[in-house]
């Protein structure tokens, strides 16, 4: 998976949770303590997360690592 393609699905999945518990850009930032323009670009698709902003998301949105980052499927 190339970084282009993981910031895309994190996009997506940001999206959606934050849809899901009813946030909004701001709420988000103020909560997480992520500055409102990082969110931004997060779902703008503009960036890629940090592990510390990874962890202050699932953290807010009370959501495992694995609900906001793209997984592989691994087939032997």
């Amino acid at each position: 998976m190339s970084e282009v393609e993981f910031i895309d699905i994190f996009g997506d999945n940001l999206r959606s949770l934050m849809e899901e518990r009813g946030y909004t850009q701001r709420e988000l930032a103020k909560e997480s303590r992520i500055n409102h323009a990082t969110i931004s670009r997060y779902l703008k698709k503009e960036c890629m997360p940090t592990a510390k902003s990874l962890v202050n998301l699932a953290f807010t949105l009370e959501c495992d690592l694995d609900e906001l980052v793209p997984t592989y499927d691994y087939v032997n």
